[in-house]
Parts: structure tokens; sequence; C-alpha cells
């Protein structure tokens, strides 16, 4: 039996009734957020170290889904130059303000909804769980490849098991995160298109910081959770938390994945 990784991706999206698919609603989100996931996002440094070995200086690069420049910022200081793209203008301005204070000058921005823009080739296209509302995965990865002189690397999640999952559940009843290998997907829609690709998983350490174990746990179970959930959250994680100045941080591994695919050079 051959697998449809595509009609896969497209209706497991659509049985979650994933409410951001809409570019607009995502978009809506995106702007009222952007500040709050800017000061929460942490740094992904062991995808980012990974990314920064196969980068050369000469290169150009395009970040789709950029966001306030967990990627775009760090790399264009190893890169000729970064295009950021992101379709959210709120994420866009905070990348600007941001590249402007670390005199960061190898920037373009360009909003835009991808897959439905064109842009030139360069050297190294980067996705970093940034497809999670592509109905049509195989049309975006298509206008990747198309968008890559040398290398496509995508970034995405293996499944989400953290340590705090079983607290979570109890709490909030559920878990909202994906169980689902996305990288593998990713992968099997480049095979489909022809295109062999390396996956690599990166044990990434995530951090999460707040001015009190409230304030962590809110970060958990989102906004909208009620206060004495987050309360009784907050209490069950005091063992896991550390305290660094005035920050209490919770910090653990999660797998990633990275998949990377390096076009044909004559």
């Amino acid at each position: 039996m051959t697998i449809d990784f595509n009609t896969l991706w497209t209706t497991h999206l659509r049985q979650h009734a994933y409410p951001r698919l809409d570019p607009a609603i995502d978009r809506a989100f995106w702007e009222g957020y952007a500040l709050e996931y800017d000061r929460q996002a942490g740094s992904a440094a062991r995808c980012l170290a990974s990314v920064s070995r196969l980068l050369h200086p000469d290169d150009t690069l395009l970040d789709i889904g950029a966001g306030t420049g967990r990627f775009a910022l760090p790399l264009a200081r190893q890169a000729r130059m970064v295009t950021a793209l992101d379709h959210s203008p709120a994420m866009l301005a905070i990348l600007d303000q941001q590249a402007k204070r670390q005199g960061v000058t190898n920037i373009r921005l360009l909003q835009a909804d991808w897959p439905h823009v064109t842009v030139e080739p360069h050297d190294v296209t980067l996705a970093a769980w940034s497809l999670y509302r592509q109905l049509d995965l195989a049309k975006a990865l298509q206008r990747m490849v198309q968008a890559t002189r040398r290398l496509l690397i995508i970034i995405d999640s293996v499944a989400s098991d953290p340590p705090h999952r079983p607290l979570i559940e109890r709490y909030c009843g559920s878990w909202h995160e994906t169980q689902w290998p996305n990288h593998l997907v990713m992968a099997g829609v480049l095979w489909q298109q022809g295109l062999l690709a390396e996956v690599q998983i990166v044990d990434e350490t995530c951090t999460v910081a707040g001015p009190s174990p409230e304030a962590v746990a809110q970060q958990l179970v989102g906004i909208d959770t009620p206060r004495r959930i987050v309360a009784a959250l907050a209490y069950e994680l005091r063992p896991w938390l550390m305290r660094q100045g005035e920050h209490w941080v919770y910090s653990f591994s999660q797998p990633v994945g990275m998949v990377i695919w390096q076009a044909k050079t004559d």
C-alpha cells in the first residue's frame, strides 16, 4: 500500500478542526500575540546551531515564517543576506525593531503568505515550525524547492511529550500539542516528489521563564485557563523550577526533527 503523505497531512489538519487554518484568522491571532510570543519564544539554541553549521558566509537565506527573528537575526550574522518572510505585520515590526537595535543591516523584510508569493531563489530556504496551517503541504514544499539553490531545511515537531504533560492532562483534561511526527510526513511529501531528504533528530532544550511560578504555568496552558487551575499547576511545577535572579525557570528536553534536502549541483 502506498501512503499519500500530502492527503494524510490535509486530512489530519481538517479532522482536528484547527481554527487558524484560515490565513486571516491566523494573521489576526499573531497581531494580538506577537509581543507575548517574542517574550516567550526562547532561542532554540541547538536547532540554531545545527542550521548555523550548514550555512556558508556567501549564502542568501530565505526564512519562511520568520516571526520575530528567532532564526533570522542570529543567522544574518553568518549569511550574506536574509529574507525574513512572514504574513504578520506585527511580527515583522518586532523583528525590524530588534534588527535596528542590534545593528543588523542585511535582513530584508517581506510580508507575504507562503506559498502565495513569488520570491527569487535563495541558496538556503528555512521553515522552522511555520508550516502548521498548510493544507496543501505538497504545494508549499514544491514552492520551497523552487526557491532553493543549495539547501532546504525544515524544522518541526517529532511529537510533544514533555515532563509536564501528565500535569496538563490532569488539570486541563487533554493535551493539545501535536502527537504527530510532522518531520516524517514532510520528508514523505518530498519523497513523493522524487526528492530524498535527510532526517535528523535534535535534542532541543526548551525553557519557560516568568516572574513567578504562576507566570510559568500560565505559559504552558494558555491565557484563557482559569486562575485556580493555573495556581494548582504552578504548585505541582515548583519542584522542577529553578530561581534565576528575579525569574523562575522551567527547562526540559524535547526532540525536534530536522529535514534537510540538498539540491543537485552541476
